[in-house]
This record gives structure tokens, sequence and C-alpha cells, in this order.
């Protein structure tokens, strides 16, 4: 993110030849340095230590200066500042060299190391109290792009400082809300509050209609309520007209600005009676009706819904009976078509299939058991003396003989 540095004066230190030559030495990325742009133009091109190219777009320098772009000489101090166009451009500077030294961080470019060392304190100079000669790029607004140190090549990383903003100028404007001309700063211009054309401060009289009371008025323009006034004053005539009033289909005469959408019509003929022929839902008997009088919720002007329904036989399940119902009173849960399903049916579990008046429906005739014949005992003795019995247990046979028919 870049810093903002404010009130910085700027102290230049010469280096001497030998100075600078230290400062590059062995170090350098270009040995011959990069004295103009041509110089980074051709080595660029070249490419001859074989990573000139790869150095100098990882610090976004470019072979040529862009459209638009500023080249200007400049130098960098050991405040970390890069100063050029009679300003700090950047600060927090670094520059890159090909070996380590004190203080220096090591970056890796394209798969090889080279060492970073920040200018701050005049760490990356053999002169801690010096300064370097720098090309420095610009963008159309003053911004800082890209640097490199003209002895050595070495390119520098930097954090831009934003130009100054040009001073603001004041202006004269007229408030629209007071209607005074007053002074303000020029980045103040709001046009909903104000207007650079001094003579709107001045009062403009207008005729108008008053919509309301239909009299034309004389108002100031600022005044001008398109929901209260108008300018054209022909508005202030009374215009009549004939409509349809819709509600009792009677004719009227009313002022035209008086016309409602929902109340009249202009098209005298919607007064006009329009009968038609409907069918009444609910008698089921075809009618005529107004036009406007029809309700779907009452009439179909279908007038085949009023004929009479159709009729269908069915077996009525719940009686076994076959009945006559409309068509439309037919209910699958009540009634069948299949009027066989209205025969009786055999009521013996296992012939249900068969009619209830098939031979084979009926019970079979089930025959009383014949008693055992009792033992003879003797003559008449035996017989006497054994009747009482004889004949209760007799009676108590044929009772449980009778109870095993049923």
């Amino acid at each position: 993110m870049a810093s903002m540095v404010t009130g910085v004066g700027v102290h230049q230190f010469n280096q001497t030849a030998a100075e600078a030559a230290d400062d590059c030495g062995t170090n350098s990325i270009v040995t011959s340095g990069t004295h103009g742009y041509e110089d980074i133009t051709r080595h660029y091109n070249a490419n001859t230590c074989g990573d000139f190219r790869a150095i100098f777009d990882h610090y976004w320098v470019k072979p040529t200066v862009q459209p638009g772009d500023r080249l200007i000489n400049g130098v960098a101090n050991n405040r970390g500042e890069i100063v050029a166009d009679g300003r700090v451009v950047a600060n927090n500077a670094a520059s890159i060299g090909r070996h380590p030294i004190n203080h220096s961080q090591p970056i890796s470019i394209a798969g090889k190391t080279y060492y970073q060392t920040s200018h701050v304190g005049g760490q990356a100079f053999a002169n801690p109290g010096g300064s370097l000669d720098v090309l420095v790029v610009l963008d159309s607004a003053g911004n800082f792009k890209y640097s490199v140190i003209k002895a050595c090549g070495n390119p520098i990383y930097a954090t831009p400082v934003p130009p100054p903003k040009p001073p603001v100028n004041d202006i004269q404007v007229c408030e629209l809300a007071t209607k005074e001309v007053i002074t303000i700063k020029e980045d103040q211009f709001n046009p909903s509050l104000h207007s650079k054309n001094l003579d709107d401060c001045k009062e403009v009289k207008i005729q108008v209609c008053d919509l309301d009371t239909k009299t034309i008025i004389t108002i100031n323009e600022d005044q001008f309520d398109a929901n209260k006034h108008s300018k054209n004053l022909e508005d202030c005539k009374e215009v009549l007209i004939q409509v349809c009033e819709l509600s009792t289909k009677s004719i009227i005469t009313i002022n035209e600005d008086d016309f409602d959408t929902t109340v009249h019509s202009k098209n005298l003929e919607d007064c006009k009676d329009v009968l038609i022929q409907v069918c009444d839902l609910d008698t089921k008997t075809i009618i005529t009706i107004n036009e406007d009088q029809f309700d779907a919720q009452k009439h179909s002007e279908n007038l085949e819904d009023c004929k009479a329904p159709e009729k269908l036989v069915v077996c009525e399940l719940s009686t076994k009976k076959v009945i006559t119902i409309n068509e439309d009173q037919f209910d699958s849960a009540k009634h069948s078509t299949n009027l066989k399903d209205c025969e009786s049916k055999c009521p013996i579990p296992g012939k249900e299939h068969l009619p209830v008046d098939s031979a084979m429906c009926e019970e079979p005739v089930k025959t009383p058991p014949t008693p055992p014949e009792l033992p003879k005992t003797g003559a008449g003795d035996a017989i006497g003396a054994g009747v009482g019995l004889s004949a209760m247990g007799i009676a108590a046979y044929y009772f449980a003989a009778s109870r095993r028919l049923f």
C-alpha cells in the first residue's frame, strides 16, 4: 500500500565515480549501466546475460516507454525515497543485485536467486550517506511506475506516492433554494443545489392556469408545480363533453377534465341495451338478459347447458335393484352399469356362483336316525316292571337325536 509523504526536503548527495563503481561492480545487473532508455531497450532485446528480460519483467520495466508515460531523470536517496519531477514520487525503495551484501534478502526470479536491499539508511549504498542517479517512469497522471539505477542497471522496487492534488478554485454559483449568489469551492458544486448560471437567481414571473380553480394566475417561475399548474392557458377554459354514465346507462354532459374511465365512457353506444340469450344454471331454462347483467356464477352462454341430462340404467348396489338415474348422478361407489350385479346369487357357502333358482343351490334333506331295538327280558312280569324306565329312556333318546338334526 502506498504511504503518503509530506513535508519532505530532498537533499541530493553526489557520488564520486569511484563510489558509483563500488555500488555496481560485479553486483550490477547491467555492468555497463543504463544511462538512457535506449540502453534498457538494447539490453532487454539482446538479453545478453540470459536473465535481463526476466529481471526487468519482474520489476515491471518495459522494453520501451509506453504511450502516455513520461521518462524523467531522478535520484534515489538514503531515506528510501525516489525524487523526480520536483517531488517524492515513491518511498520504501529497495534495489536488486546479483550478490548478497549486508541487510540484503534473497529473491527468486525465473528460478535464479538474487538479492534485494533496502535504500533506507543507505543500506544498499557503498556510501550510506549518498544517493544514486536513476531513470524514473511516471504515468500520465504523475504516478510512479518503475525505476532503474543508471550506473548499474539494477531495477528498484518502491511504493508509489500519489501526486499532490491541484488546488481547488473558488466559484460563484446561484444557490437554488435561496436564490442567492454564493461562493463555494469548485469540488463542492452540486447541480441539485447550485447553478453556475447566476441569472437563475433572478426572479422570472410567468402566467399559468391554476388547475384547481381554473383561473389564470401569475407566479414566480421556480414556484411552478406541474401537479397544480399548466403553462397552457387554454386549460383554464371549460370543455363540455357527452359521455355514457356506466352505472345508470344514461347519456350525460360533463366537463372534460371531470372524465373518469371507471365512471364514464366516451362511447355513447355503451348506454344502449344489448340483449343476449343465456342458460339459467339454477332452473336449466334459456332466458334473455342485458349483456351487462351476465353473471358467470348464474348463467352460461352455452345454451347446450340447459338440455335435459342423459338417463342411465344402473344396478343400485345397496338394494340390488335396477334403477334409472341422470348421467351426472352416477357414483361408482353406489352404482354399477353392469346390470348382472343385481342378479340374486346362491346363499349357500361355496355355491355363490350359482343362480338362486338352480337345483344345486337347494339344501339337502336330512333323515332322522332309526332308534335301536330295545332288548327283551321276558314275559309280562318284566314288561310291567320296566315300562316306566323304558319309556323315559326312549323319550330321552329321541330328544337327543332330534337335536343332532338341527
